[in-house]
């Protein structure tokens, strides 16, 4: 396959194998892979990677692709929902809304579900686009949805959390962020073992039970909170604009560790492989901490600031976007770049793979595969 000139391959050795591990799962089906956001593969295919194909949309890409069935969803700010071949690239079909996509969709079943800037949250048949319901919110939605117990669980920037039911787009409850003056919610919910985990750039994070909307803790932070939480293994992991990186128990809210991120500021999520925490900075900083003890155990500097939350490989590769248009596979201990792609603009979308193949977006309108 021809590559441009812009594709950068660099010979350096990666990792061992971490993990023994089949292919790569075929689904990818809401943002971070899953309900908790600890979004991992075994492996990842060895680079140097080949553009699969390219479809443009009529907007920046911004949303992070999810692929269910053999068929990729994505938002766009053309404010359109489109689902794409995910093998061809091929248009299967979109969804006209009245405000930019921003919000990465959940696939469950045959439902597709996501929010618009339009300020509503929809359902559409996951084979057709036809809506199957639309729930109205007072502001706009920009988080992500995470399906758990036959709800859709999303936030919006009328500064409430939403438990909206698949079956028929009735909400069982909502729950208020409180003092939520600061500008609305970018952070999208997480849920594990019964719990949904939220918060908002009143600083605050939340658990609240995900069947009655009953909340179990809350957390302050000391600013707003872009980055989504990850559950995992009994432990919320979440980072502030307050320049601290957080540990606190699922259960209680009590918090495990904190470690000071110095001067730097994170959108992305945390991402888990094993038993690191990696945080990537707007700066093009990337650390790495012990998960039991917030031990710093890996500390690199990729080429551009991130937005994008990355994909960690047990294999020793991280993939993430930068702010430079470029994605990027580096070493997960060392941050030696062995592949590169530059697109035609920003990446704030976040990379999703599927059976050997990534998908990534770009706020130069198009959506990208790519595959060894």
């Amino acid at each position: 396959m021809t590559r441009k000139n812009t594709t950068v391959f660099l010979t350096v050795f990666l990792l061992p194998l971490l993990f023994i591990g089949a292919a790569l799962a075929s689904d990818w089906p809401m943002v971070l892979e899953n309900g908790a956001h600890d979004a991992f593969v075994y492996r990842v295919p060895g680079p140097p990677y080949g553009v699969k194909w390219r479809f443009k949309t009529g907007g920046p890409v911004y949303s992070s692709p999810v692929v269910s069935g053999g068929v990729l969803y994505v938002g766009s700010h053309d404010g359109r929902l489109y689902a794409i071949d995910a093998a061809t690239g091929k248009d299967v079909w979109s969804f006209k809304t009245d405000g930019d996509v921003v919000s990465t969709p959940a696939v469950n079943a045959d439902s597709v579900v996501f929010g618009s800037k339009d300020g509503s949250i929809y359902a559409l048949e996951a084979a057709t686009g036809k809506l199957r319901w639309k729930y109205e919110t007072n502001g706009g939605v920009v988080t992500s949805p995470v399906i758990a117990e036959d709800l859709a669980l999303i936030a919006s920037n009328d500064g409430y959390i939403y438990a909206i039911s698949l079956a028929d787009g009735k909400r069982r409850w909502r729950g208020q962020l409180y003092d939520s003056s600061y500008g609305g919610v970018y952070s999208s919910p997480a849920y594990a073992d019964g719990a949904v985990y939220y918060a908002g750039k009143n600083g605050y994070v939340y658990s609240s039970s995900a069947k009655s909307g009953g909340r179990n803790w809350q957390f302050r932070t000391f600013s707003a909170v872009y980055a989504s939480p990850v559950a995992k293994d009994g432990a919320v992991y979440i980072a502030s604009y307050d320049r601290h990186l957080y540990a606190l128990d699922a259960k209680t809210g009590k918090r495990l560790w904190k470690r000071d991120l110095g001067n730097e500021m994170v959108y992305a999520s945390p991402a888990i492989v094993g038993g690191r925490v990696y945080v990537a900075a707007m700066s093009g900083n990337v650390k790495a901490y012990n998960r039991e003890t917030g031990k710093e155990e890996a500390a690199f500097k990729l080429p551009s600031g991130i937005k994008s939350t990355p994909v960690v490989s047990g294999n020793g590769l991280i993939i993430v976007g930068g702010a430079d248009g470029a994605l990027y596979a580096a070493n997960s201990t060392t941050g030696a770049v062995v592949w590169q792609y530059k697109t035609g603009g920003l990446i704030q979308s976040s990379p999703a793979i599927a059976d050997n193949v990534i998908y990534v977006g770009s706020e130069d309108g198009v959506v990208y595969a790519f595959a060894p």
